[in-house]
């Protein structure tokens, strides 16, 4: 079974974001800044009073001593570290588990003429490009991406359409929800409307899309299932 185990966390309690990067939390008896690891807004899952979970950071030089890393929402554990999902995808990876990805040398940080993408899988006369995506909103049991406005991800899933086009490659997006209370996987229309048309393109023209759902505690992030995609 695919599972990633943390080490040992410290809980708190959640307070307020104050940018994209920090938030106050409240942990060891005391008001603290902490390192927020996603670029997205996070605004279903950051609440005051929230329970939250901290990663303490080895580096002195940093400003911060702590990254959120978990937070607990309506009796739900959400890992927002956004680096994890491409720790669990390779292990996915690893362990064949992605329908559709065959077994390969695995390739991290690949880049082809300037577009670099998370993982490449090269086999005897074909390679698979991988591009993961970490999920963290879920509404009503239908976990979705984006949750901000991402340029990024458009980008990527434009460079994906475009290489699907050769027969010797096959391209990929996979999505990591890092929480457990999802039942189904549709595109954010609403925060990244053309993004949602570009995911639309992609599985038209055969990029392969795969959705896993996880199981996080305070202690690990483990595989649940695959989760169907509905396109609206």
């Amino acid at each position: 079974m695919t599972m990633i185990e943390f080490p040992p966390l410290i809980k708190g309690t959640f307070i307020e974001k104050i940018n994209r990067f920090i938030a106050i939390v409240h942990v060891n008896g005391h008001v603290e800044q902490v390192h927020i690891p996603s670029t997205g807004r996070l605004d279903g899952v950051l609440s005051e009073g929230n329970v939250c979970y901290l990663k303490p950071s080895n580096n002195p030089k940093r400003k911060t001593a702590y990254s959120l890393f978990i937070i607990e929402s309506s009796n739900v554990k959400i890992c927002i570290d956004a680096l994890l999902a491409n720790q669990f995808a390779y292990q996915l990876m690893e362990n064949e588990q992605i329908e559709g990805i065959k077994k390969g040398k695995i390739l991290k940080e690949f880049t082809l003429k300037g577009d670099r993408f998370d993982f490449a899988i090269q086999h005897e006369d074909t390679i698979e490009y991988i591009e993961v995506k970490s999920v963290n909103k879920s509404d009503n049991g239908i976990a979705c991406f984006p949750d901000a406005p991402t340029q990024r991800g458009r980008k990527h899933t434009q460079h994906l359409i475009a290489y699907q086009q050769d027969s010797s490659i096959q391209t990929h997006i996979l999505f990591i929800v890092q929480r457990n209370d999802a039942e189904q996987f549709t595109p954010c229309e609403e925060r990244d409307p053309e993004i949602t048309q570009l995911l639309k393109e992609a599985n038209r023209k055969g990029v392969m899309i795969h959705v896993a759902l996880t199981n996080v505690t305070e202690k690990s992030i483990s595989f649940d299932k695959w989760l169907p995609i509905h396109y609206k």
